[in-house]
This record gives C-alpha cells, sequence and structure tokens, in this order.
C-alpha cells in the first residue's frame, strides 16, 4: 500500500514537471494618464521569454472600491483604445502595445483603471507530443490612472461609533473617507479616537486596523472597517447618539 502510493506522488511530480511553463512579462505595472493630449496615450510591453508562442489578451476594466475595501472591477472598452488587443508572440520576441484614453475629456477627480493582460489558451505550430495536458496561463493586472489637472488630497476620519455585532461582541466602527482628488495608500495607517467627554484615547495601527493599514484607497471612496473595543473605555449603555462622543483623526505614510 506504502509502494503503491508513493509511485502516485512520483507521477504526480513528474506530469507537473513536465508540464510546459508559458511566461511572459508585461510592463509598466503603473501609470498616469491625462485626459488629453500626449499623456493621454501610453505605451506597454509584453516580452515572451519562453520557447513557445503564446497569446495573450489586454483588456481595460473599471476599478471601484465597496465599503468593505472589496475592489470591484467591470469592463471599461468604452473608455480605452488597445492597439493590439490580442496577440500572438513567438519565441523569445516582443511586442509593444498602444493604450489610448478615450473617455470624458473632464476629470475633475482621478479615474481609475486596471489593464489586464491575459495569457490564453494557444496551442497551434506546438509539438504536443510527450507533453503534458496541463498548461499554467499568466495574468498581469496593472493599475492605470486618469488625473486630473489639479490634485488635492484629504483622508479622514468621518466617524468612529461603538457598534455591537450580530454575534454581541463590542467594536468600534471606523469609516474613513478619501475626500482627495487623487488615490492614497495608507501605508502605515493610524487612527486615534478619543472620547470627547474624559479625554481618553486610543490608538489604531498595524493589523489592529484590519483591510485598511497599507489600503488603495480610491478618490471619492469610503470604507467602513471594525476594529477592537478599547479596553481603557467604558462601552456606552446608550448607543442612540454614542457617535458623537468620540472624535478620531487618521495619519500614515506619503
Amino acid at each position: 500500500m506504502k509502494r503503491n502510493k508513493f509511485l502516485v506522488l512520483i507521477l504526480m511530480v513528474s506530469i507537473f514537471a513536465a508540464s510546459p511553463l508559458f511566461a511572459f512579462q508585461f510592463s509598466p505595472l503603473e501609470q498616469s494618464f491625462e485626459p488629453t493630449g500626449a499623456n493621454s496615450t501610453k505605451t506597454y510591453t509584453i516580452v515572451n521569454d519562453s520557447n513557445d508562442s503564446i497569446a495573450v489578451e489586454i483588456s481595460a476594466l473599471t476599478r471601484d472600491l465597496d465599503a468593505n475595501g472589496k475592489e470591484i472591477n467591470q469592463s471599461a472598452a468604452a473608455y480605452f483604445s488597445i492597439v493590439p488587443s490580442k496577440i500572438i508572440l513567438r519565441p523569445q520576441s516582443s511586442q509593444i502595445v498602444r493604450v489610448q484614453y478615450r473617455g470624458p475629456r473632464t476629470v475633475p477627480t482621478e479615474l481609475s483603471f486596471r489593464l489586464r493582460a491575459e495569457q490564453i489558451a494557444y496551442s497551434q505550430g506546438r509539438a504536443t507530443e510527450g507533453q503534458s495536458m496541463f498548461n499554467f496561463l499568466y495574468v498581469y493586472t496593472t493599475s492605470l490612472y486618469v488625473t486630473p489637472a489639479r490634485t488635492t488630497t484629504r483622508v479622514s476620519v468621518d466617524s468612529a461609533a461603538p457598534m455591537l455585532t450580530s454575534d454581541g461582541r463590542q467594536v468600534m466602527n471606523l469609516t474613513i473617507s478619501n475626500t482627495g482628488t487623487i488615490h492614497q495608500i495608507l501605508n502605515g495607517a493610524k487612527v486615534e479616537v478619543a472620547n470627547n467627554a474624559t479625554r481618553q484615547a486610543v490608538v489604531y495601527e498595524g493589523d489592529a486596523l484590519g483591510f485598511v493599514n497599507g489600503l488603495n484607497l480610491l478618490a471619492g471612496k469610503t470604507v467602513s472597517v471594525q476594529v477592537a473595543w478599547p479596553q481603557n473605555m467604558e462601552f456606552p449603555s446608550n448607543l442612540a447618539n454614542a457617535q458623537r462622543m468620540f472624535t478620531a483623526k487618521i495619519s500614515y505614510n506619503n
């Protein structure tokens, strides 16, 4: 029985070791566009550094955030011209991709997008004898921003409110907004919450802030996070107006 298990393990390792890895490179990973003029067009480079021909498809996606910091994407085909958008690259070759923004010419607040380079299944011209049916397809998802002419930065804590969760836990609910005109990456974020009556204060940072620490908070977006109730503060008995009891401020590394 043990010998059979060993043979199965060897077979699995052999299968994956024999699987071809059709890697490619896509760059740059972040670019900023202007809504008009020369900088409304940028170029990207795809490099096929494998020994087989590969097929790659380029697409643009909108980029949004929900209240829990989860990214939401939809097609942004109407905003961009991508030439070429589907490419077959021969082994050890490269291709320039031209991307032109064709959305609104007036952009008061930064627009956020993703540009995705996705390898798709392609077998034409490839010798298949002795090769595995398993292929590993690569995807690059890059950041793309269309910037306004004038930029401002402002991230603030809209509210720090005591809350009881559905399972009865006492937490502090922090609502954080980016009311500036460009995205902000909240690296090293710290939120200080103070009780207006007692002057007691607590600082949340690192893991205590959950997904907020290091979050790319897009322009005009608001998120909420529940953090542990501070041990040095008494939980309010009446939650009706408890939100007004606390003030909070945020800082992070620019």
